[in-house]
């Protein structure tokens, strides 16, 4: 059976939000996510998103940018000021313990934004992917995302596509 015709067609992947959980509990994935993050300029919702879709045999369009400007509009104006408040806070809260209520609270509106994110991310599972091409490489498949990194990223992302596999659905 082709890849691309495997157990979950184009029109019935999984949840993307739960199936992000289970991976960035992982061993090593949510540090190299974060690594990611804060080192290379990735996004880790589109990470999460991309390893999904290559995880259940899709593939992010060549050129995503479009499908997702929506996407990476709503991350720039909500999720990463409340990222960056958190952050802030967290060198306050060594001094002035009374804030770490305020820094839970946004915490949890950050983690909302990124549920926002991933659920949007999800409904572009068919409009911004195609069936995974089996002679591209993961890394290749994952380029429209990712771009060119260092050797050090992308030992990371090797690690979290081997993760990734480990979570590959059963075939037919």
């Amino acid at each position: 059976m082709n890849k691309s015709m495997g157990a979950h067609s184009n029109r019935n992947l999984p949840a993307l939000w739960p199936w992000a959980l289970a991976f960035y509990e992982r061993p090593g994935v949510s540090d190299a996510l974060l690594e990611l993050q804060d080192e290379a300029g990735l996004d880790v919702c589109e990470l999460l998103w991309g390893f999904w879709l290559l995880t259940h045999d899709r593939t992010p369009v060549a050129d995503p940018a479009s499908a997702l400007a929506p996407v990476r509009q709503w991350q720039q104006h909500y999720t990463q000021p409340l990222r960056q408040l958190r952050r802030d806070l967290k060198a306050q809260v060594a001094d002035r313990p009374e804030l770490e209520q305020m820094r839970t609270h946004i915490k949890k509106a950050e983690l909302q934004g990124e549920h926002e994110t991933l659920r949007r991310l999800e409904a572009l599972g068919i409009s911004a992917s195609i069936p995974r091409p089996e002679h591209f490489s993961f890394e290749a498949l994952l380029h429209p995302l990712i771009g060119e990194l260092e050797i050090h990223h992308q030992r990371l992302i090797s690690h979290l596509r081997l993760e990734s596999e480990n979570m590959a659905p059963p075939s037919c």
